[in-house]
């Protein structure tokens, strides 16, 4: 059962047992009247993804018995890798950010990706982490020896074989490391009591195997936080997945593997203390049927670290807005902190074929 929510101004907030940011109250008494009816929420922690894969579409033929065989297609697809490619490495991880700024997500756990120097408008979390005990060659050691937490692709398949290789890694875990597993498809009940936490990517099974982690059974015994994967296996926006989620997922635990359950597990400061925080357009009577029936154009506002870092045309002129770029989603305008157009740019010079309209369309409807 979904607690209330609490209301003030015109604004509702899904959060009640977390008093909202200050940056919230203080933006809605500014802006009441150009708000209309909303809801108000903690900015989104997306627990997984490849930054620099963002620019790929859902590739392969599923479904399949564990990620191995979907990795051998996407390598025989040598013309399409080679063209995306050729988008330098840090536009690539531009596009992912954007990508997120876009769904709502303030914090983003980037797996794998190189530390950079780029000025982002929303924050990402880098950990140690090996891809798998099927293709890191010396997995075993960084578990040993690596970081205090570990993170790591782990049991990605429905077949015993993947949850074999994942419990056989977990065993040379001997100095008790906390082990955040991505995926975990196979494991099965008290296997989860091995990881501190389980990032649960339901979209991303879906397509690769038709069938996700039993994550009643993670619950019961690990921490369950939110990722969206990459797009290369993982159609549909954060909110398409999220809608799957709510299936198998109480709507209050759902939303605190977003926000504040992953808060705590990464050593974040809670929304108050960071003023984060999403506003979106209300689409239904109850605010939790709002929460859940988002899409990329209802989101009006995005706030890190108490400054403005998405903000919908309806709420301010664009010469109000230095250092924001304008990009349409599905016929609204947004406003992102972000150097959109050079990033266009810079596609366009070194891979000219590259659809830029098509991916923007992704990261507004899902669309494939």
């Amino acid at each position: 059962m979904l607690s209330d929510s609490a209301r003030f101004s015109s604004v509702e907030w899904l959060t009640p047992n977390l008093e909202p940011p200050p940056a919230l109250r203080d933006f809605v008494s500014a802006e009441e009247s150009t708000l209309g009816d909303a809801i108000a929420f903690p900015g989104l922690i997306n627990s997984h993804d490849h930054l620099a894969f963002s620019c790929y579409s859902p590739t392969g033929s599923p479904p399949y018995l564990d990620f191995l065989a979907w990795s051998r297609d996407v390598q025989a697809k040598s013309e399409m890798i080679e063209r995306i490619e050729r988008i330098p490495y840090a536009v690539r991880v531009q596009f992912g950010v954007l990508k997120n700024l876009l769904w709502g997500v303030t914090v983003i756990a980037d797996h794998g990706g190189r530390q950079n120097c780029l000025s982002l408008p929303i924050a990402i979390m880098r950990h140690c982490t090996l891809h798998s005990p099927e293709l890191e060659k010396w997995a075993s050691l960084k578990l040993r020896f690596g970081g205090s937490t570990i993170v790591a692709h782990l049991a990605e398949g429905v077949d015993d074989a993947s949850r074999e290789r994942a419990l056989a890694l977990l065993r040379w875990n001997v100095a008790s490391r906390p082990v955040v597993g991505v995926h975990c498809v196979s494991l099965r009940d008290a296997d989860f009591a091995k990881l501190a936490a389980l990032v649960w990517c339901p979209a991303s099974n879906f397509f690769l195997f038709g069938r996700t982690a039993d994550i009643a059974q993670a619950a019961a015994h690990t921490r369950v936080l939110f990722g969206t994967d990459s797009p290369l296996s993982a159609p549909g926006t954060i909110w398409d997945h999220i809608r799957t989620a709510r299936a198998y997922f109480s709507g209050e635990a759902l939303l605190s593997s977003l926000t504040a359950e992953a808060a705590h597990f990464w050593g974040l400061p809670d929304s108050r203390a960071a003023d984060n925080f999403v506003i979106a357009r209300r689409r239904a009577a109850s605010a939790w049927d709002s929460f859940y029936a988002i899409t990329p154009s209802d989101i009006l506002l995005v706030v890190h670290d108490g400054s403005p870092a998405l903000i919908d045309s309806r709420l301010v002129e664009e010469i109000m807005l230095p250092g924001f770029e304008a990009v349409t989603c599905e016929g609204t305008c947004k406003y992102v902190k972000m150097p959109l157009n050079a990033m266009l740019e810079a596609v366009r010079s070194a891979a000219p074929d590259f659809d830029c309209d098509a991916l923007l369309e992704r990261f507004c409807t899902g669309a494939l």
